[in-house]
């Protein structure tokens, strides 16, 4: 079994180099060499191998979208980004245009903003240090209520709201806060009414 195991590493990792190794080797009785891959082939079989190996390397191959293929047919299909197959934006090359957090995501990527993978990162390892300190605080007997909460995360792309003061990305708070309008918890309490005792 390890033989075999052996035998497929072997195989996967063929390189150019190795190929162009295989050109210069002498090939072996009863078999003849492809002169399009240098891949020796039995003799009654190279033909046959040349027609398609030729056909194979003219067509440049289709990328496989793993995403498109496992959502079709689901309700996650339509949230799935398409680049545009008409109109200008497929004509220059350019994907669909992105609105909300994404958008600035993308927008700060490609304006250098170099200050947010800092402050990401700070957040980052203050988030592990937390970690490591409550880890270490268990192992030594101590109880998670006494230690203090771990930092916040704080996220320019969140939009907060306003009656419940959480955080939410676009789509989210989209839903979230018409909802969170109505409910009770968030209603101002009437002045509570005198007693008689």
């Amino acid at each position: 079994m390890a033989a075999s195991g052996s035998r497929k590493a072997s195989a996967i990792s063929v390189t150019s180099a190795s190929i162009a190794s295989m050109d210069d080797g002498p090939v072996p009785d009863g078999m003849a060499r492809c002169s399009v891959c240098g891949r020796n082939f039995a003799e009654d079989r190279v033909a046959k191998h040349m027609e398609i190996c030729r056909k194979t390397k003219s067509k440049k191959r289709k990328v496989f979208d793993v995403t498109k293929h496992r959502v079709q047919g689901t309700d996650a299909e339509k949230y799935v980004l398409r680049k545009g197959k008409t109109g200008v934006a497929a004509s220059s090359g350019s994907k669909k245009s992105i609105s909300g957090p994404a958008a600035s995501n993308a927008a700060a990527a490609t304006s250098g903003g170099k200050g947010d993978w800092r402050r990401k990162h700070e957040e980052f390892i203050a988030a592990i240090r937390a970690a490591k300190e409550m880890k270490a605080y268990l192992a030594k007997g101590g109880k998670l209520s006494d230690l203090p909460p771990p930092p916040p995360s704080e996220n320019p792309d969140y939009v907060q709201c306003p009656h419940c003061s959480r955080r939410f990305n676009q789509t989210a708070a989209e839903r979230h806060i018409p909802k969170c309008k109505t409910m009770l918890h968030n209603k101002p309490k009437p002045a509570a009414k005198g007693r008689r005792v």
